[in-house]
């Protein structure tokens, strides 16, 4: 490959990453984590956590609730090898780890907040389907 206003040829490992190809890339994986984040961190966790960022192998996520967090660390060291294989199943998405960081709350015109009579079950369903993995919740027909 040839670089811009070089004179020959260079390797590719040369050109080193680039930073906005990465950047996009990021972004992208943050978008489909955030699409599907009931599916991420289930019911319970949905309407007091949120995605911070997904960077370098680290999955970041934030709790606005202070008192919650020593706890939620605590089962995130228990669930995380679920969690990083779920992940990596449903979207061949790799990540080393998961820190639990405070955050501020989300702008709440901004924010979806599962209603109160809305089923956690059949919204986890919806969400596979559009997922389209393995086909075992299609319907025939």
């Amino acid at each position: 490959m040839r670089r811009p206003g070089s004179p020959g040829l260079v390797p590719l490992s040369a050109l080193g990453r680039n930073p906005d190809r990465a950047a996009q890339a990021e972004a992208r994986t943050e978008a489909r984590i955030q699409r599907a984040w009931l599916l991420v961190v289930g019911p319970t966790l949905v309407n007091q956590t949120r995605l911070i960022r997904a960077h370098q192998g680290i999955l970041v996520v934030g709790c606005w609730h202070q008192d919650m967090i020593p706890s939620l660390r605590q089962s995130a060291e228990t669930i995380w090898p679920q969690l990083q294989e779920r992940l990596e199943r449903l979207w061949s998405l790799r990540f080393q780890r998961m820190e639990i960081v405070p955050c501020d709350p989300p702008d709440p015109a901004a924010a979806h907040v599962r209603p109160v009579g809305s089923d956690p079950l059949k919204e986890v369903l919806n969400l596979l389907r559009e997922q389209g993995k393995g086909g075992w919740t299609r319907r025939s027909g």
